[in-house]
């Protein structure tokens, strides 16, 4: 791993092993470095690989825009989530999660607060993100000595659920999100009642209709075996009309062909909560 420029001591921008552009952070990684020298990797905690061009001109316009104690904090962010969440975040999460958090230090400043309109929606659908989030919000709170409004978990959630989803962009995880609580909204019309957030059954099917959507918006398709479809339909009868419904939406409003094995998943998915009506 070959030094190009040391940002601090702790930060720096590398060649790593394949000859790409990366940023690298930890404690004395780039200490005592000069551009072309050998970065001990023993030292590095992170590593953000830069997608080419673009993400060199990213990396260049946020150093512009924010201080590297910032770049520093969403590091250390980014590493206690991955570490409480269980799952690796794609590199685009240090840019973005980066760019919020001075933007949010700069609105608590002026008293500027924005509420997400998504937040009920991310608190329901995504409660793992949310609770690191507001554990994130408490944090710096504590760290910073500075009142920062328990809103901000709901945005700082949506990055590490883009992050996860891999969904090409922040806008496709709003949308996603957007539309889940659309079929909720549906199945809650079709059954006359609300759900309960806590219940075993209900949070099975939002992680269902989760990984649902995002199958849909990668163009991905899910087989069933027919030999049982016919006995689903027999036997869930009401639900599969509720999974129609759901199917029809998605149609008119996204133009999306929902496959027959979807719609019988969403089915037995609906049988268990629908029981509960």
């Amino acid at each position: 791993m070959e030094l190009i420029k040391a940002l601090n001591n702790n930060v720096a921008l590398v060649y790593d092993d394949n000859k790409q552009e990366a940023v690298v952070m930890g404690s004395g990684v780039a200490f005592g470095l000069k551009p072309g020298g050998s970065v001990n990797e023993s030292r590095v905690e992170k590593l953000f690989v830069l997608d080419g061009e673009k993400g060199h001109k990213d990396f260049n316009r946020l150093l512009e825009r924010i201080s590297l104690d910032n770049l520093e904090l969403a590091s250390d962010i980014i590493k206690r989530g991955e570490q409480q969440l269980g799952y690796h975040c794609n590199d685009s999460i240090l840019l973005t999660l980066s760019d919020h958090l001075g933007m949010m230090l700069e609105r608590v400043k002026e008293g500027v607060y924005f509420a997400s309109p998504l937040e009920w929606d991310i608190k329901l659908i995504y409660p793992k993100e949310y609770r690191y989030a507001m554990t994130v919000v408490e944090d710096l709170q504590r760290d910073l000595n500075t009142e920062i409004p328990k809103q901000e978990a709901a945005f700082i959630a949506l990055h590490f659920i883009n992050a996860n989803l891999n969904l090409e962009g922040m806008q496709n995880t709003i949308l996603g999100t957007k539309i889940i609580q659309n079929i909720l909204n549906i199945c809650k019309i079709y059954y006359k009642r609300e759900f309960d957030e806590d219940d075993f059954d209900v949070r099975r099917f939002i992680s269902h209709i989760r990984y649902f959507v995002q199958r849909q918006m990668k163009g991905e398709v899910l087989d069933i075996d027919e030999t049982i479809a016919e006995a689903v339909i027999v036997s869930c009868p009401e639900d599969y009309k509720c999974s129609l419904k759901i199917a029809d939406f998605l149609k008119k409003t996204y133009n999306w062909d929902i496959s027959r094995g979807e719609i019988l998943y969403l089915t037995l998915h609906l049988n268990r909560i629908g029981k509960k009506a």
